[in-house]
């Protein structure tokens, strides 16, 4: 977690697109991970080369990530090498759930998601290298969310069952921790902040919450993902104010 409370605005911004940075490279390493895993299972060849497309924009996106930092006066760093991506998913998965369940939430949640936050903040972009890097982050996560719908419906017409609905409380709480409850939320600057790429977290609360009630969960269940038990959870996590 990124610690900003004493930083100015731009000491602040710089620290959080720092940690994103590292963030964008390690879902390099999880789409390079689920393109050859989705190979390898037959997923239909339009699924297996979006998941490489969308390794190599993460690499990218990293790679912007650092030139922001550079930007807003932040410390010069090395990306590095790419960590190794572990799966994800419930115990008592088949190979093939496992991999429905961890494509979902990579690309149906999390790149959901980020593409409705990057929308967003686009918006209120006040910095013009700001808002092009996330311009162009926003039209390849739109693209990575595709990724994981494409899938969910290639599987669901091959018969696959429902392996999402009752682990979605787990897999919606993996995509929000940081997203939600970052550490930059209070910063003192939280306007300024804003427009250098980080919301509050009101803003943020508010965007998971209608992201996952009125384009998550109505997907899923198109798809027959059985989604009680995630809005269960998030009317008790985040309650409409």
């Amino acid at each position: 977690m990124v610690d900003v409370g004493a930083a100015t605005a731009r000491e602040a911004a710089a620290l959080i697109w720092r940690s994103r940075a590292r963030a964008e490279l390690e879902a390099s390493a999880r789409f390079t991970r689920l393109a050859g895993d989705l190979a390898a299972c037959d997923a239909v060849s339009p699924v297996v080369t979006m998941a490489r497309e969308a390794a190599e924009d993460e690499r990218r996106h990293a790679v912007q990530c650092v030139a922001l930092v550079r930007e807003l006066g932040g410390k010069a760093f090395e990306l590095g090498p790419a960590p190794a991506a572990c799966k994800v998913g419930p115990s008592g998965l088949e190979p093939r759930e496992r991999l429905l369940y961890e494509v979902v939430a990579m690309s149906c949640v999390t790149e959901t998601l980020s593409a409705a936050l990057l929308g967003e903040l686009v918006a209120r972009a006040i910095d013009p290298l700001v808002r092009e890097t996330m311009q162009s982050i926003l039209r390849d996560e739109v693209d990575h969310a595709r990724l994981g719908w494409a899938h969910l419906a290639a599987e669901h017409e091959r018969g696959a069952p429902d392996v999402v609905g009752p682990s979605l409380p787990a897999m919606l709480a993996g995509t929000v921790s940081e997203e939600l409850f970052a550490s930059w939320a209070e910063h003192p600057a939280a306007e300024s902040l804003s427009g250098l790429g980080a919301l509050d977290r009101a803003e943020r609360r508010r965007i998971f919450r209608d992201t996952m009630s009125l384009v998550v969960f109505p997907g899923l269940r198109r798809f027959g993902v059985d989604t009680g038990r995630g809005e269960s959870w998030l009317a008790e996590r985040l309650p409409p104010s």
